[in-house]
């Protein structure tokens, strides 16, 4: 009974996981194309935004 407890668990811990992930990047998404309006030089921010998300990625 412990066990298959356990399992649940992980299984929701996981799912969370995915769950903030999908968060993350749709926000990051929201905010470049927000950005990419305001800007001229999309590629500049693109990759900004991209560096960003990629060095918040490894703090986890």
């Amino acid at each position: 009974c412990a066990h298959v407890f356990k399992l649940i668990f992980k299984e929701i811990k996981d799912n969370i996981f995915i769950y903030i992930l999908s968060i993350i990047y749709l926000s990051v998404s929201v905010m470049n194309t927000i950005f990419a309006k305001r800007t001229l030089n999309k590629i500049g921010n693109y990759s900004f935004v991209t560096s960003e998300t990629h060095n918040f990625i490894c703090m986890i």
